[in-house]
């Protein structure tokens, strides 16, 4: 396989306005009709993931929600995990695996196999909606000698729930794996070789002994573990057991030098005619689209480096509506949440407002992350006009955002609206002295009836 094979146009960038397929479960057996999808995709700063669903039947209605998981925590159920965040300039870049049950041999299928497209829709906390939709071929999953000649080519098994026995229990953990060291355990990546035709006298491709397989990073290029596709001894069967599995030895991608990023764990299943010649209906390991994909690893190591003091932080900012001249004070929301390397302590805070608006009180209150329920005030200084508030040390405490974690500090000053406001007004908010992060929520004014 030559490097950079099956590498996108850098010009191609789905993630942006919808999905980006790293990898999926692409070729699987009627008995092993499981979803499995690594994908990512590029949001505003801030911005979450707040559902994902798919479909379990191949036929476009999304009528399965997956429940989120921690990273790395793992499980056997329809759940996905957002396994890396990384804070862009301008935006976030969200990488998430998702696994999950489907049932794609419901319907008659030809004799050899069937080729579907199955729907996956994430829904952010911004309400925008992003949808992709692999195609997944399934093999029959039984043979006779009358069928046509393509039925019965051998496949490897996609490994699912417990059923392969390993001592770690989850026998699909070799798909959406991560690791920050490099190093991937032993009982990983499971090569399972099924041929329908094994032992039959006299028919072609009736013998399957090894398979060829390759780690292959997402910009095309292969692991220096599998510079090339490896050949790997297996026993093939005709049967659903799954004493003849062969399980890859611990894999150090570190050490070997590897790039970070993800990675698809591809095998092309071989077998020979009666001869002993390879037989065609074997799966060519010279071509990328002949490969089943069934596993990946997502590899976050990052070298130790100076650790950056200084305060970074995105400010979430939104729109209210309000009536000129209304008795009832409004609390315009601004949440910080922490982009640097080290928690944001005490901070100096300063909240203004332009004229047809002004502050109510010398305080700001918050709530954190931690314990929505406690409201924290920190006192402050009115100027005299009642436009700016000045909190010279508000407690953020405020932990660094990532991967499994969501810290954030919500500040709401309390206002009130003049008789005078009309239009479209900024309340803005400086963080830090000299100021390192800002923003503006806006009021909309209605007039009053």
């Amino acid at each position: 396989m030559s490097p950079g094979a099956g590498a996108q146009p850098a010009t191609l960038d789905p993630e942006i306005t919808g999905i980006r397929t790293l990898g999926h479960a692409n070729r699987i057996a009627t008995w092993d009709t499981e979803l499995r999808y690594d994908g990512r995709i590029r949001v505003p700063m801030g911005v979450k993931i707040k559902q994902v669903k798919y479909s379990y039947t191949g036929n476009g209605i999304l009528d399965i929600t997956a429940v989120e998981f921690k990273r790395g925590q793992g499980g056997i159920s329809q759940e996905y995990e957002v396994i890396d965040l990384t804070f862009l300039d301008d935006s976030d870049l969200i990488t998430f695996t998702l696994r999950g049950d489907l049932n794609l041999d419901a319907d008659a299928r030809p004799a050899y196999g069937r080729k579907y497209r199955v729907k996956i829709e994430v829904t952010l906390d911004s309400g925008d909606i992003r949808t992709v939709e692999p195609e997944i071929e399934v093999l029959n999953g039984a043979w006779q000698k009358s069928d046509p000649e393509l039925t019965g080519r051998p496949f490897v098994r996609l490994p699912w729930d417990n059923a392969w026995g390993l001592t770690s229990g989850n026998s699909q953990a070799g798909y959406g794996l991560v690791t920050d060291s490099g190093r991937i355990p032993g009982e990983r990546f499971i090569i399972d070789l099924v041929n329908l035709r094994q032992g039959t006298a006299g028919v072609p491709s009736n013998n399957s002994d090894h398979v060829y397989y390759q780690f292959v990073h997402e910009d095309g290029t292969p692991s220096h573990y599998t510079p090339t596709p490896q050949i790997h001894k297996a026993v093939g069967h005709s049967g659903s057991g799954v004493a003849n599995k062969e399980l890859l030895p611990p894999i150090d991608l570190r050490q070997l030098g590897d790039k970070t990023g993800y990675y698809r764990f591809l095998v092309w299943p071989q077998s020979n005619d009666p001869d002993g010649s390879p037989s065609s209906l074997g799966w060519d390991p010279d071509k990328l689209e002949d490969a089943f994909q069934i596993g990946s690893v997502y590899y976050r190591y990052q070298a130790p480096k100076a650790i950056d003091t200084r305060p970074r932080a995105t400010v979430k900012t939104t729109t209210l509506t309000a009536t000129a001249g209304q008795d009832r004070w409004i609390y315009p929301p601004f949440v910080i949440r922490n982009t640097g390397q080290t928690t944001i302590g005490t901070q100096r805070i300063v909240f203004s407002a332009p004229e047809g608006l002004r502050f109510l009180e010398d305080q700001v209150a918050f709530t954190r992350w931690s314990d929505e329920t406690q409201e924290i005030v920190s006192p402050g200084a009115l100027s005299a006009d009642g436009r700016t508030l000045t909190c010279h040390a508000v407690p953020l405490n405020l932990e660094p955002s990532g991967p499994g974690r969501d810290a954030w500090v919500s500040l709401y000053p309390a206002m009130g609206v003049e008789k005078t406001a009309t239009g479209e007004l900024q309340v803005g908010i400086s963080l830090g002295l000299p100021a390192f992060a800002g923003g503006q929520d806006t009021i909309v004014i209605e007039p009053k009836v």
